[in-house]
Order: C-alpha cells, then sequence, then structure tokens
C-alpha cells in the first residue's frame, strides 16, 4: 500500500461531495477492491467517511465538519506553497489569495512557532523586459473589473495593426504560454474572445454592470491561436549563432544536432506571424519544408531588399 496514494485519496474525497470507488479505481489505476482497502486505512485512522448508496456502487464522503489539523504539511511545503501565492499575488493583487496567504502564515507560526520563510524559487513577472509597472496596473484593473463585475472599456490593438475602442465583459484571467489574455464578452464583436493584454493600450473600469456567467475551463477556447489554421510540420536548419534564442522559441526537445548542422522539426500553424518569426534570426534558420514556407520567406525578404534598393536609389540619384 502506498502512502502517497492514501493521502491523494484523502483530498479525492475532501475536495468532492461523492467520490465513486470505480473513479477511483479507474484514477490510480487500481481494483475497487484495493480501493476499498485504503478507504479502511482512513476509517481506521480516525478520518470519519461514510458511503453513500447508488445503482453504480454509490460513493464515499466525509462529513462537514471534518478539518485537518495545520500539521498534516510539512515545513518545506508550508515555506513552498507560501512562496508560490506570494509571487503570484505580487503579480496579480487578490485579496483572497492575500488572505489565504496571510492564513497559512499564521498557521505555520502556530504550529512551528516562529518560522523565517526563506527566498523561493519560484518568481512570477506579468510584465514583458520594460515598463513592468504599467503591466501590473493594468492587470490590477482587470482584476477589479471582474471583482466587481463592471464593463472594461479599452483600446485595443489586433495583430493587423487595428486599433479599436470597445467595452468588454471580463469574466477570466488567461496566463498561457508566458504570455497574460483576458476571456471577455466583446460587444463590438458580440461574442467571447481572447484579448493580450501586452496588446491593451489602455483600459477603464465603467459605473456599468453586467452578468458574470459560470465559466469552467473547459468552456474556455484555450487552443484559440491555432483556431483556424492548420499545423504543419516544419524543419529548419539553425546555426548555432541563434541556436540558444531558437531553444527557447521551440524547446530543446524539437532540436538535434544531425552531423555539423541543427535541426528543428515542430508543428507550427504557417501564417505571418511565423515569416516573422522566423526572419527575426536574419540568415541563422534556414526553412528546410515546407516549399511554401520558403516561398513566402523568399517573397517577404524580396520586398525587404525592393525598399532598400529604392532607397539608395534616390540616394545615388541625388
Amino acid at each position: 500500500m502506498k502512502f502517497e496514494i492514501l493521502i491523494n485519496i484523502l483530498f479525492d474525497i475532501l475536495s468532492n461531495k461523492n467520490t465513486s470507488a470505480p473513479h477511483l479505481a479507474e484514477k490510480y489505476d487500481l481494483s475497487k477492491r484495493t480501493i476499498y482497502r485504503y478507504i479502511k486505512c482512513l476509517e481506521d485512522a480516525g478520518v470519519p467517511i461514510y458511503s453513500l448508496p447508488g445503482r453504480h456502487g454509490g460513493g464515499f464522503s466525509i462529513v462537514d465538519t471534518y478539518r485537518l489539523s495545520s500539521s498534516f504539511m510539512t515545513v518545506a511545503e508550508f515555506e513552498q506553497t507560501i512562496q508560490a501565492l506570494t509571487s503570484i499575488t505580487n503579480s496579480v493583487p487578490d485579496k483572497t489569495l492575500s488572505s489565504a496567504l496571510n492564513k497559512l502564515k499564521a498557521a505555520v507560526k502556530n504550529e512551528y512557532g516562529k518560522l523565517d520563510i526563506q527566498s523561493g524559487s519560484l518568481l512570477i513577472d506579468a510584465g514583458p523586459w520594460g515598463n513592468t509597472l504599467g503591466y501590473k496596473s493594468k492587470l490590477a484593473v482587470l482584476k477589479r473589473s471582474i471583482e466587481e463585475t463592471r464593463r472594461l472599456f479599452i483600446r485595443y490593438h489586433d495583430r493587423n495593426g487595428e486599433v479599436t475602442e470597445r467595452f468588454i465583459d471580463p469574466h477570466i484571467i488567461v496566463f498561457k504560454q508566458g504570455l497574460w489574455y483576458i476571456y471577455a464578452f466583446c460587444h463590438l464583436r458580440n461574442e467571447f474572445r481572447f484579448f493580450k493584454l501586452g496588446r491593451i493600450e489602455n483600459a477603464t473600469v465603467t459605473e456599468e454592470k453586467f452578468t458574470k456567467q459560470n465559466l469552467s475551463e473547459q468552456d474556455l477556447p484555450l487552443d484559440f491561436w491555432n483556431n483556424n489554421l492548420v499545423a504543419d510540420r516544419i524543419e529548419l536548419q539553425i546555426e548555432k549563432s541563434v541556436l540558444s534564442d531558437v531553444e527557447e522559441w521551440l524547446g530543446i526537445e524539437n532540436i538535434e544536432k544531425i552531423g555539423e548542422n541543427f535541426i528543428a522539426s515542430a508543428p507550427l500553424a504557417i501564417d505571418n506571424g511565423l515569416v516573422s518569426k522566423i526572419m527575426s534570426f536574419g540568415g541563422g534558420v534556414k526553412v528546410v519544408s515546407p516549399e511554401k514556407l520558403q516561398i513566402m520567406i523568399k517573397d517577404a525578404a524580396e520586398k525587404i531588399i525592393s525598399n532598400y534598393n529604392q532607397y539608395f536609389n534616390r540616394s545615388e540619384a541625388n
């Protein structure tokens, strides 16, 4: 019997009003008989678990008055949890998280006496390289709009350079692939959509209230970045001078050394954004395949050359 599984089963039951034996058996790849043995161990340890009847074996629950002692966490676990919460609240101020953080610190003090929480190994910086304070200010405005369910007026720059002003009803702040987004109902487009925080020029909380919908993670189209694009297998040849930058972009696991060359292979959506990204490495990245991406890179490069040829031709004429 594994202690880790025993503890996980305890938290499964604490987190859900009704947790069935078949569900636990499937989750931990165990037989139902083994799950019942784990439940018996928890009962013997004094956890007030009771069984619920049902067609498919019913389930298990714990009396509502049951509470875990603060000693169920080790000092190291308390420290890591406090460090993680501190890092998150520094980026996205939240009254509930701050309250939870203070309670955790108090629990540590009560359980272990004076405890010096050391500097942690996790740091979340909400902002880009540059105006971090302005970035955090926008996050704070978005958070306030969500908490108070008050409509937001924003000035937004889309990826095509178009600038629009619109009212949105913010619902959820999302951190994905190192970037912050807001999932909101847009009154200009009359639909829910994602807005990249870095593209919001300014945001103002209005006095108008909105009704917040009950959305779960399953309701969010988190693959929005390629919803309308088909990913193709892209193969790139990389020079050593830009290798580290490409590793950060595609991930080291997608790059291998073949002979004297570094080759990257990954499924990517072919669009103007990909062309711009590849060209940002100068001549350090060469498209091996597919051909259509090679043509797009070639056309973009020829346009740049044409622009500068016109400049030098005018200079020579003068």
